[in-house]
């Protein structure tokens, strides 16, 4: 079985990576590879704050297969993440990734090592994701696992074959038509509301890596596996830094404890109609309710950018 790195993505909060590498420790992945963004420019306490997280690293004590790559300067979330997995993915040819807002379930790195080992020549999955937002109700089934065409940002897993093809300007995002999205996504709607989120993430309205990398997912066809139960929880919505808001508009579900056999057995190679639906609407917003809910944050989160800019350019004296 080939190697695969946890590749850890971390900012300023030291809390969070402390807490992370405490859940990691019982089970101790064998490579760890850590990417810090660096502070951003003439803020002395966000500098604290970063090296404070550099402190932390001391702390992952079970390995000496530790890797890191700490940014002198401040890349920002989307150039950060793309370019550590592309550090991690050069390297070992896959990676399982974790940001520094999560805590990881027993099961999740071990789900996402034996899928990536048994899905590597599967071209038609790009993604294991390990973040399910989906509740019972609105599954087939309460086990196993399912194709989705949507992945999950916060911990995942893939190949060299599929992010090769990750597109930082996104070519075919920005060409595409609304009658596209709506036969990817299954409704007009839900077509016009990823209009508006690749142009957020275009126009650098919204920092996010993750738009471009569903974008080259669905440039070409791929998909996503997903577990029917979360494996990791989420801890970040204190300090949301790239969202209009810091609530999100579904209920967290139970972190599983069920044991591992039960997500990996009974894969399904399908779309479940009922998860698609669920994340189309309540998830990303393909509604009429979403699209103003849209609208609006695109006007706050440009407001907001304008703001940063002008904030720069007089700290630049231009």
């Amino acid at each position: 079985m080939r190697e695969t790195p946890v590749l850890l993505l971390a900012y300023n909060r030291a809390d969070k990576v402390r807490d992370l590498i405490d859940r990691l420790r019982p089970q101790a992945p064998r490579t760890v590879l850590v990417a810090v963004d660096g502070p951003k420019s003439g803020q002395p306490a966000d500098a604290a704050r970063v090296e404070a997280v550099h402190r932390e690293l001391e702390r992952i004590d079970w390995t000496d297969r530790v890797d890191t790559l700490l940014r002198p300067e401040n890349l920002g979330l989307r150039r950060a993440v793309a370019g550590a997995v592309t550090w991690a993915i050069d390297a070992y040819g896959q990676a399982i990734v974790i940001e520094e807002d999560v805590l990881p379930g027993r099961d999740w790195i071990p789900y996402a090592t034996r899928m990536l080992e048994r899905h590597r020549q599967n071209d038609r999955i790009a993604h294991i994701s390990g973040y399910s937002v989906v509740p019972p109700a609105h599954l087939r089934r309460e086990d196993g696992s399912r194709l989705t065409r949507y992945p999950e940002s916060i911990a995942w897993a893939t190949w060299d074959r599929a992010w090769t093809a990750y597109d930082p300007d996104m070519t075919w995002a920005r060409q595409a038509s609304v009658a596209e999205l709506a036969e990817l996504t299954g409704s007009r709607l839900a077509g016009l509301r990823w209009r508006q989120l690749f142009a957020d993430a275009a126009a650098e309205r919204v920092q996010t890596w993750a738009y471009r990398w569903i974008a080259s997912m669905w440039s070409r066809g791929w998909f996503t596996l997903s577990p029917n139960r979360s494996l990791v929880a989420y801890a970040g919505y204190d300090e949301g830094t790239h969202t209009a808001t810091r609530r999100a508009s579904w209920d967290e579900q139970p972190l599983w404890e069920g044991g591992l056999d039960e997500v990996v057995d009974g894969v399904t190679t399908e779309l479940d109609p009922g998860a698609e639906a669920y994340q189309r609407r309540v998830v990303f917003g393909g509604t009429v309710q979403g699209l103003a809910r849209g609208a609006a944050s695109s006007a706050v989160l440009g407001l907001r950018r304008r703001v940063r800019l002008a904030r720069a350019r007089r700290g630049s004296g231009r």
